[in-house]
């Protein structure tokens, strides 16, 4: 009953996170609509899947803090790149970017989510492997 009531307030507290850093990203004129809707999405999946994790709320806002920044990076350097390339290659470059920037945006997503789920561990599989090693 305890973890279920602890994956609660992290939904909550996740929900109501994602509806202000959407609002402040959007206010940001540097940032597109883009960015901002994958960095709501992001913290939505990120919010949902990892409520019934094993781990700290302060290690999950952590990793959660880093994802977002990971994204923002990737989508300003990637739109640096777009805006260069329609530059060099002209106006058939936009089709491909509205095609390619959904696909790029979930490699993203799925690698930080990799990556963040190896750094939660397994706390039960840490004491398993202790009991091996005391034996």
């Amino acid at each position: 009953m305890k973890l279920v009531r602890l994956a609660l307030k992290f939904l909550i507290l996740g929900l109501f996170s994602t509806a202000i850093a959407f609002c402040v990203i959007l206010s940001f004129q540097s940032v597109s609509t883009e960015t901002a809707v994958t960095l709501v999405i992001f913290n939505l999946l990120f919010g949902f899947l990892t409520s019934l994790l094993n781990e700290t709320l302060e290690k999950k806002l952590l990793m959660l803090f880093f994802g977002n920044l990971i994204g923002l990076f990737w989508n300003y350097v990637f739109s640096l790149f777009a805006v260069v390339a329609a530059g060099h290659f002209g106006g058939f470059f936009n089709a491909i970017y509205k095609i390619l920037s959904p696909i790029l945006n979930l490699t993203w997503i799925v690698s930080f989510w990799s990556i963040s789920l190896s750094f939660f561990g397994n706390p039960q599989e840490e004491k398993w492997r202790r009991r091996r090693v005391d034996d």
